[in-house]
C-alpha cells in the first residue's frame, strides 16, 4: 500500500525509517508499535524518548543491533559508506571549485601528496582510509587501543603510520595535514575529544570531517550542519559536520540496508511477532533501547536521566 500522507505512515504497525525518529514522529504514532530507525542519541530529547513510552512502543535503535556473529551489521553498512563519501567530500572541497585549497587529493609526480589524518580504526576509518590510499594520499591513523591498530593494520593489507592518542603526534600530524576525518566508534559516545587549539594549528582551508558528530563529535569545533548549507570556517578550516552523509548516497544506502532488515522483518512475522522473535534472537535484542514501553538502554538513561531496566527481566514476562 502507497500512502499519501506521514500521518497514515504512522498508524501502521511497524514502522521501519532511514532516519533517525523525530518529536513529530512520536506524536503521530498510534501506540503498541514496533518502530526501527537510527537512533543518533544526541538528536533525542527525553519527551521525545518517554512519548515512545508512554505509547508502549517497542524501538530498535539500527546502530546497536548485532547479527549472530556479534557484528553490528546495519553500523557496519553505514560505516562503509561514509568512511568511503567522506573522502569524495574532502576531494570535492580541497578544490578550487569549493574554494579550498586548490589541492588533488592524492599524488601527482614531483609533488607531496596529499596527508589524511583518521580518528579511530573501525569500519569507517576503514574505508575511508582504502579510499584515500587508493587516491595515493599519506595515511595516518590514530586511536586509543594498539590492539585496535593492529587490527585495522591486518584488515587494511598494508602498513600506514598508526598512533596512540598521544598529544604531541596527534598535535604535529594534524598540523601538516590537509584533510582529518573523525571516524571513531559509530555506537558510542565519543570518548576522545581533540581540542580548540590544535584545530587553530592546522593549515588554512584544510578541511575536517566529523563523522562522528551524529553521537556529539569528536572534534570540539564541530557543529551540526546539514545538506542545505553542509560547511563552515572556523580557524581558518572547513568544517563539514552532516550527520546523515549518507544521505548524499540514498539510493545505495537504503538499497545496502534493505538487505539487511528485509529479511529480519520476514523472520519477525513468521516467529509469531516481535515478542516471539527477541527470545530466540540475542544480537537484535541488543538493539531494543525501548521495549513495551520501558526503557531498556543504559546510555539514552544516563544521557536523559530517565530509569532503565534491564530486557532480560522484562522479556520473562512475555
Amino acid at each position: 500500500m502507497i500512502c499519501k500522507s506521514a500521518a497514515e505512515i504512522f498508524q501502521c504497525d511497524i514502522i521501519l525509517k532511514m532516519a533517525p525518529f523525530t518529536h513529530e514522529d512520536s506524536e503521530l504514532m498510534k501506540g503498541n508499535q514496533l518502530l526501527l530507525s537510527p537512533l543518533y542519541l544526541t538528536f533525542q530529547t527525553q519527551e521525545s524518548v518517554r512519548r515512545l513510552m508512554r505509547k508502549k512502543v517497542t524501538a530498535v535503535g539500527f546502530e546497536y543491533m548485532k547479527d549472530e556473529n556479534g557484528i553490528f551489521p546495519v553500523e557496519r553498512i553505514f560505516s562503509e559508506i561514509m568512511g568511503n563519501s567522506a573522502m569524495i567530500v574532502a576531494s570535492e572541497y580541497l578544490s578550487t571549485a569549493r574554494n579550498g585549497k586548490g589541492v588533488i587529493m592524492g599524488s601527482v609526480t614531483g609533488i607531496s601528496p596529499t596527508e589524511v589524518v583518521i580518528l579511530g580504526s573501525g569500519t569507517a576509518a576503514e574505508h575511508a582510509a582504502r579510499t584515500a590510499l587508493a587516491l595515493g594520499a599519506t595515511v595516518k591513523v590514530f586511536d586509543d587501543s594498539i590492539p585496535k591498530l593492529m587490527d585495522f593494520q591486518f584488515r587494511l593489507g598494508q602498513r600506514v603510520f598508526t598512533s596512540v592518542f598521544h598529544p604531541k603526534a596527534l598535535r604535529k600530524a594534524m598540523k601538516s595535514a590537509e584533510v582529518v576525518i573523525g571516524a571513531l566508534s559509530m555506537n558510542e559516545v565519543p570518548k576522545m575529544i581533540v581540542p580548540e587549539d590544535m584545530v587553530e594549528g592546522m593549515k588554512e582551508n584544510s578541511i575536517i570531517i566529523d563523522l562522528n558528530i551524529i553521537q556529539g563529535g569528536c572534534i570540539e569545533t564541530s557543529r551540526i550542519t546539514n545538506l542545505k548549507k553542509p560547511t563552515y570556517i572556523e580557524h581558518g578550516v572547513i568544517h563539514y559536520c552532516v550527520p546523515n552523509i549518507t544521505s548524499r548516497v540514498a539510493r545505495t544506502t537504503s538499497i545496502a540496508v534493505s538487505n539487511i532488515l528485509t529479511p529480519m522483518l520476514l523472520e519477525i512475522g513468521q516467529s509469531g511477532g516481535i515478542n516471539q522473535y527477541v527470545k530466540t534472537n540475542r544480537g537484535f535484542c541488543e538493539g531494543i533501547y525501548v521495549f513495551n514501553g520501558v526503557l531498556t538502554n543504559q546510555d539514552i538513561g544516563e544521557v536523559l536521566n530517565i530509569p532503565v531496566t534491564d530486557i532480560n527481566l522484562l522479556m520473562a514476562a512475555f
